[in-house]
C-alpha cells in the first residue's frame, strides 16, 4: 500500500496541475524555510503552552498554503507576463481562488489581518509566560520576531481580533520575577492590552495604536536581552517622527 504524501508533495501536485510548472519547481515553491511562527510555536511548547503552539502551527499551515498559491501565480506571471497574457491571468484567477479557498476552510476572511492577529495573540501569550519567570529571554526573542517593523500595520494587526474573540485582560494581573527581562515582558504584554484596545477609527486612533506597538517592541527587545528596537529601523523611525524620540514611561 503506498505510504500518505507529504503535504508538501500533495499541494506541489495541485499546483502542477493548475500552472503547469515542473512538478521539482513546485515542490521548490512548497518548501519554504522556517518561519518566525514556527519558532515561537516551538518555544510557547517549550514553555508548557502546547495548545497555544498548536493553534499557532495551525494557522501557520494555513497561511503558508495560501501564500503558496499566490507565489505559485506569481512564478507564471513571471515567466509568461510579455509573451502569453491570457495564461497569466488564467493562472492568476485559479491560484487566487484556491489561496481564497484555503482560507475559507480554516474559517479566516480572505482579505484581513487575522491570521497575523492570532500570531499576535500567541505572541501576547509567550511575553505574559516571560514575565511570570525570571528569564525567558528565548520566549520573548520568539515573541519579538513575529511583530513586522512597520508600526503602522501592526496597529491594524493589533486591533483585528482574529477568528474568535480574544481577550488581553489577563495583561493587568500579569505578576512575576522582579528580573528586568521579567519585567520588560510584562510592560510588553500590557502595551499589546493598551494597543488591542484603541478603537478601529480614523487615523488619530491608528498612529496612537501604532505607537503603543512600539513600545511593545521595545519592552520585548529588552526581555529579549537585546538593544530596544534592535533590527526594526522602521520603528525606530516612527519613534523619532511621531512619538518625539522617548517611550513613554508608564
Amino acid at each position: 500500500m503506498p505510504k500518505k504524501q507529504p503535504r508538501a508533495a500533495q499541494l506541489a501536485r495541485q499546483i502542477q496541475a493548475v500552472t503547469g510548472l515542473p512538478y521539482t519547481r513546485c515542490l521548490k515553491i512548497c518548501e519554504p524555510p522556517e518561519d518566525s511562527w514556527v519558532r515561537l510555536a516551538r518555544e510557547l511548547r517549550t514553555a508548557g503552552l502546547v495548545e497555544a503552539a498548536d493553534q499557532l502551527l495551525a494557522v501557520d499551515a494555513v497561511a503558508a498554503e495560501a501564500s503558496t498559491w499566490y507565489s505559485a501565480g506569481g512564478e507564471i506571471e513571471g515567466i509568461f507576463y510579455y509573451t502569453d497574457h491570457q495564461r497569466v491571468q488564467r493562472t492568476h484567477n485559479a491560484c487566487s481562488d484556491a489561496a481564497e479557498a484555503a482560507l475559507n476552510r480554516a474559517g479566516f476572511d480572505t482579505y484581513s489581518f487575522d491570521t497575523c492577529a492570532e500570531a499576535y495573540h500567541a505572541a501576547f501569550l509567550a511575553l505574559s509566560k516571560a514575565g511570570t519567570l525570571p528569564d525567558q529571554r528565548t520566549l520573548a526573542s520568539a515573541a519579538l520576531d513575529v511583530f513586522a517593523d512597520d508600526a503602522t500595520w501592526c496597529s491594524d494587526v493589533i486591533r483585528t481580533r482574529g477568528r474568535s474573540p480574544f481577550t488581553y485582560d489577563s495583561a493587568a494581573g500579569l505578576t512575576g520575577s522582579g528580573t528586568p527581562t521579567a519585567v520588560s515582558a510584562r510592560k510588553a504584554a500590557r502595551a499589546m492590552a493598551r494597543a488591542a484596545a484603541v478603537p478601529v477609527s480614523g487615523d488619530e486612533e491608528w498612529y496612537e495604536a501604532a505607537g503603543i506597538m512600539v513600545e511593545v517592541m521595545w519592552h520585548a527587545s529588552e526581555a529579549a536581552g537585546l538593544p530596544p528596537l534592535e533590527g526594526h529601523p522602521n520603528c525606530r523611525a516612527h519613534l523619532r517622527d511621531f512619538m518625539g524620540g522617548e517611550i513613554p514611561q508608564r
